[in-house]
């Protein structure tokens, strides 16, 4: 991508004028000279405006940017609109819900504390929260830093009002949680998880003697100028409104700000609220999280502020998961995700995107060149838009600031067509089940040649196995036509077979083989059938249709998501432990977790991760 975005976008920018359109509003802040960034401006502008006319699913009604250039927003812009019925445009000060954006603050104000003496990395969940006891006393062997790299094993989710319009208060999970047993063992693997990062946020309340959303906000957002970050509940945003806002002046807090509503397919939703705070809580403009990586990047210090040490933000930005096997090229800092393929030729890189309901944002930045890009917008079918929006900001800026073009590299050699014998050695080798970070991969023999069926988004993909040009072998190794300049590699760690994907010699787990199924419990074959989510008044649910299934030899769960539009079609496989409980299988986010049934007869109850299920 990075090589034909610059040469496009350097075209389009020679002996043309900047345009600007109607329903834009741009800042520049800082000694930014308007003209620096132009074909970033140009290029990212002519993009973001055909995302902006895309009907149906992917339909965007705002969208706001703020491009970083060391210790200053060297460009800010917005489009459409943040609120229709207002009649207020996206701009740079629009606000959104970023989510899970919010644990990279989380991470940085726990920082904070472990500085001032008040936290300790080491320290055990059992000394943090002693009135947590999680199954066979894993509060004693999980650690607070363990919190912060997602090696907790704790499960990624806890669904009781994780989403909700009127959820309890975030603190009462503590006693929610009591008994749950973990996904993983602690420091096997880089296990996401929205729990984990919540009981840090609640580690740190205890410590500082302030609630959560209090002692973020005046240890950090407002120090490091972002005004109109905040919390529900907690400190009210600073007014910031440019001219276009045709609300009463003088108004303060909320009513000070420039709030974006939410949307579908262009119609106005209810925006429900992210309960666990610390995992996803946060509302922030783009502005605001440019103040952060302008944190970020000056290592602790912004506007004359020394909020957190070097050697701090460093910890954050190195990481933490290189002993770890099943991870393979994966890096994770301090909540941080440390690489991003379209960037590796670039150097050190860390970003963290989040979503709500409705919401999309991502954080961006580049370490080693200076640069970063916050993006955010307010349509559910916006997540593709504004992470491709981040990449591309980026890649021009790197082009005009440094001159740099994407290397590209030689187009990997076409495969030979398979033989008959290779094809059939191949499947001996690798057919089955998978299980990938969104459900069930089966590869299985189809008009003579290997395909990896999935219902996840209907997916099917052609695998041709590798000839000796990307393998001496060919049996550990196929392209996909549909990912150009990527291999698929097959192999062992800690006993376990993982399915990867390479690209420019980094591998990325892509799925881990199950074993062969075995038998099911007639007791499991009895709940068979479509069940209903049981929501509590205010829940939001983020699944529809969750039905169990016996297909293949396996117990499968399957539902819709309905964070993806359109609704995506997830199948997980659970293996039975017992004839009421059963574990997710594979090595992902969400995976791993337990399913208990609960209650007898009609009153039985499926118990996923806070969420419940009945007939």
């Amino acid at each position: 991508m990075g090589l034909q975005l610059i040469a496009s976008g350097c075209d389009a920018t020679q002996g043309r004028a900047r345009q600007r359109d109607a329903e834009t509003e741009t800042e520049t802040r800082g000694a930014a000279s308007p003209a620096r960034y132009r074909a970033t401006q140009e290029v990212v502008n002519d993009h973001a405006l055909e995302f902006m006319r895309a009907e149906g699913n992917k339909e965007i009604v705002g969208m706001s940017l703020a491009l970083v250039d060391e210790d200053e927003v060297a460009w800010a812009t917005g489009w459409g609109q943040a609120d229709v019925d207002a009649k207020l445009r996206a701009s740079p000060r629009t606000v959104y819900d970023v989510g899970s954006v919010t644990k990279v603050i989380t991470v940085a104000a726990v920082l904070q504390a472990v500085e001032a003496g008040s936290l300790r990395l080491d320290a055990p969940l059992s000394e943090l929260l002693p009135e947590l006891h999680l199954d066979a006393g894993a509060e004693a062997e999980i650690t607070l830093e363990d919190l912060l790299t997602h090696q907790s094993g704790l499960p990624s989710d806890w669904f009781f009002h994780s989403l909700s319009t009127d959820p309890p208060p975030f603190p009462e999970l503590v006693q929610e949680i009591q008994g749950v047993p973990l996904a993983a063992p602690p420091r096997t693997r880089t296990l996401y998880s929205n729990l984990g990062m919540s009981l840090a946020g609640l580690a740190l309340a205890r410590a500082t003697g302030h609630d959560y959303e209090t002692q973020v906000t005046e240890s950090l957002l407002r120090p490091a100028g972002m005004r109109t970050a905040h919390f529900v509940g907690g400190p009210e945003p600073q007014a910031v409104r440019l001219p276009s806002y045709e609300g009463p002046r003088g108004a303060g807090g909320l009513a000070g700000i420039e709030r974006a509503a939410a949307y579908r397919h262009g119609e106005a939703r209810t925006n429900p609220q992210f309960r666990l705070s610390p995992a996803g809580g946060m509302r922030a403009s783009v502005l605001d999280l440019a103040a952060f990586a302008r944190l970020v990047l000056g290592r602790g210090r912004v506007d004359g502020r020394t909020l957190l040490s070097p050697e701090s933000v460093d910890a954050m930005l190195s990481p933490h998961n290189l002993e770890l096997p099943l991870d393979l090229g994966h890096s994770f800092g301090y909540a941080w995700f440390l690489d991003r393929h379209e960037f590796d030729w670039l150097g050190s890189v860390a970003s963290h995107g989040g979503r709500t309901f409705y919401h999309h944002a991502v954080l961006i930045i580049l370490p080693e060149h200076g640069l970063a890009v916050a993006v955010a917008a307010n349509s559910l079918g916006a997540g593709e838009a504004v992470e491709t929006l981040a990449a591309e900001a980026l890649l021009m800026a790197v082009y005009e600031k440094h001159g740099l073009e994407s290397p590209g590299g030689a187009p990997p050699p076409e495969p030979d067509a398979p033989t008959k014998k290779r094809v059939r050695a191949f499947l001996r080798a690798h057919g089955g089940d998978y299980a990938t970070s969104i459900g069930l991969s089966t590869i299985t023999e189809k008009d003579g040649a290997p395909w990896s069926r999935s219902r996840v988004g209907h997916n099917e993909l052609q695998l041709l196995p590798a000839d000796d040009t990307v393998n001496s072998s060919g049996l550990d190794a196929a392209v996909i036509e549909s990912m150009p300049g990527a291999v698929l590699r097959f192999l062992e760690r800690d006993e376990r077979a993982l399915m990867a994907i390479e690209r420019d010699g980094r591998l990325h787990r892509a799925a881990v083989r199950l074993d062969a199924p075995a038998k099911i419990p007639e007791a499991w074959r009895a709940r068979a059938g479509r069940w209903e989510q049981l929501r509590q008044p205010g829940e939001v649910s983020t699944i529809r249709e969750p039905t169990i299934e016996v297909s293949g030899g396996r117990l499968r769960l399957s539902f819709l998501g309905l964070l993806e539009e359109p609704p995506l079609p997830v199948v997980l496989v659970l293996e039975p432990i017992d004839d009421r409980t059963a574990r997710i299988a594979g090595l992902a986010r969400g995976q791993g977790s337990l399913i208990e049934v609960r209650g007898e007869g009609e009153r039985e109850r499926i118990w996923w991760s806070g969420r419940e299920l009945g007939r």
